[in-house]
């Protein structure tokens, strides 16, 4: 399977739907621990869909990695 540029973006933008989620979760009626998790994991989504995001535009062609999967 090849990851394009479109792929990486619409993974990064799913990561940040999930950091909204938790962000939301958070403002719920959570205990103290699981609220400072959610943001941390929020945060941590956040990081790495601005990684997949920086992938995406410095990648030079449509194609970005090309894997094989179900063989080896």
């Amino acid at each position: 399977m090849d990851i394009t540029k479109d792929t990486l973006l619409r993974t990064a933008d799913t990561l940040l739907g999930e950091a909204r989620r938790a962000r939301k979760l958070s403002a719920g009626s959570v205990s103290d621990t699981d609220r400072v998790q959610l943001l941390q994991d929020a945060e941590e989504l956040e990081r790495r869909a601005a990684r997949l995001e920086k992938d995406a535009a410095s990648a030079k062609n449509g194609v970005f990695v090309g894997l094989r999967q179900g063989r080896g």
